[in-house]
């Protein structure tokens, strides 16, 4: 059988063939490699021998094409399948690429650096040859380490590299190699990849992630250190329970050394986050507490006043607690009277009046008192507020707060739409101390663990080797 559907174009020195309209792969009876194919060129037929077929539009020769032909007629010699013709046909495509894969590998292990290797369909690949790349193994050093060339300065480093690598531990080695870029560290421990530490290129000692506390846990520091001036720039933490007015509690800092007189720390309290900025100029301290929406509270006259346990009563006897003050519990007795229970009474601090008031009233526009207040502190800690109305006769009639109904000094409600604020005492068990103290446990015990291991890792010292890996 003869094939000659469409036209090809052929390039001298070429062994790719380009077909139009013609069908190479869906043809049937399918041509394949080993078939002859005569190309026309003038009044000659050139015949050669298909090595592979690419596509219905492309087929590879066995042979560069030896004449330019475009847009010529072509035949294609097709062997019937499953006869003599094709079996032949079949063997002498087998003996072509037995061919080809000798070839290819004589040239891919006689020469030398980079060869490039014809596929069967064409396409060229460039490898590295056998010889390249026993010549590259040679160059390599072994697994058991080798020589390294040239001047290399390991004064101070071993002392350095087993203080500032961090984290070492029995087992675990060093090694420091050479490669392109310059020297460098890597740490290999046990169970574990190799950590690669580059050597910077002027004088100085390593620093590494969570040194001065800075990409890593805190660093812990008692009082001496919060108020010492010389304490390095970094993160740090402390457990609370300093003998100090502004780090009483436990938390974070950050320390800004500014020289070794001047230093600002900025700490952060850890039951509410609210920061202290401290300036520390030689024994002198300057210290000042940012005051926010954690420690402060406003009261029924929108004025922001110091915060610590503080409930808010409504007129029907709802109530609003903060955190300091969750667990107590307010009801309404009677018509302006309001029993707050779960407390100590007052709340000492002198800045809501001490222990004989703490309480804060509404004010009219004019800020006149829009009621009376009396308060009774029983002897289980709870508390009884008593609140009346209140006139202002000396004020113009539109500001005297007349009520149908109420003379001056009758018990009424809190006004309708206002509140009063009480600062109170809360027990040692409240929720908040409770929670506070378990905090503060944690911390302690966090600290325990944490200067032990340290202790333990004092005591380690790594193995330092010296090597160049492949």
């Amino acid at each position: 059988m003869i094939y000659t559907t469409g036209t090809i174009n052929a390039v001298s020195g070429s062994a790719i063939v380009k077909g139009t309209g013609t069908k190479f792969k869906n043809n049937n009876p399918a041509i394949n490699i080993g078939m002859t194919i005569l190309i026309k060129s003038g009044n000659t037929n050139i015949p050669y021998m298909i090595k592979s077929v690419n596509s219905d539009t492309e087929l590879v020769l066995a042979q560069p094409a030896l004449v330019t032909a475009t847009n010529t007629t072509f035949s294609i010699h097709i062997t019937e399948p499953d006869n003599n013709s094709d079996a032949a046909r079949t063997m002498v495509a087998i003996n072509a690429y037995t061919q080809y894969f000798l070839d290819a590998m004589n040239t891919w292990m006689s020469e030398t650096g980079q060869t490039k290797i014809e596929m069967p369909n064409g396409e060229v690949v460039t490898l590295d040859s056998i010889k390249k790349m026993q010549e590259d193994i040679s160059n390599k050093f072994d697994k058991k380490g080798g020589k390294i060339l040239g001047y290399t300065a390991v004064d101070g480093l071993i002392q350095s590299l087993q203080g500032r690598l961090g984290g070492v531990k029995d087992g675990s080695s060093i090694n420091l190699e050479c490669d392109a870029d310059g020297p460098r560290i890597t740490s290999l421990y046990p169970n574990s990849s190799w950590g690669i530490h580059r050597l910077p290129t002027s004088s100085g000692t390593f620093m590494q992630i969570g040194d001065y506390g800075v990409g890593g846990n805190t660093i812990h520091i008692d009082n001496s250190g919060l108020n010492n001036p010389l304490t390095p720039t970094g993160t740090y933490h402390q457990g609370g329970g300093q003998n100090d007015n502004w780090f009483g509690t436990y938390g974070v800092l950050i320390n800004l050394k500014y020289n070794d007189t001047n230093s600002t720390k900025i700490f952060y309290s850890g039951d509410k986050g609210i920061p202290t900025i401290a300036s520390k100029h030689g024994e002198s301290l300057v210290w000042n507490v940012l005051w926010g929406t954690g420690n402060t509270t406003t009261d029924p006259q929108g004025f922001i006043k110091k915060a610590s346990p503080i409930i808010n009563i409504n007129p029907d006897g709802t109530f609003t607690t903060n955190d300091e003050s969750e667990g107590a519990t307010v009801t309404r007795v009677a018509q302006g009277e309001y029993l707050i229970e779960g407390v100590l009474g007052f709340n000492s601090d002198a800045g809501w009046g001490g222990v004989d008031g703490g309480i804060e009233i509404p004010l009219d526009v004019n800020k006149q008192p829009l009621i009376w207040v009396n308060s009774k502190v029983n002897k289980d800690g709870s508390i009884l507020v008593k609140t009346y109305h209140r006139t202002h006769p000396n004020a113009p009639k539109f500001a005297r707060n007349d009520i149908d109904g109420y003379k001056d000094g009758d018990p009424i409600d809190i006004p309708d739409g206002r509140f009063i604020s009480v600062r109170v005492q809360m027990p040692e068990q409240s929720i908040y101390n409770v929670r506070m103290r378990e905090m503060e446990e944690v911390q302690e015990a966090e600290e325990e663990r944490r200067q032990k291991e340290e202790n333990q890792d004092t005591n380690k010292t790594p193995e330092i080797v010296f090597s160049k890996r492949l």
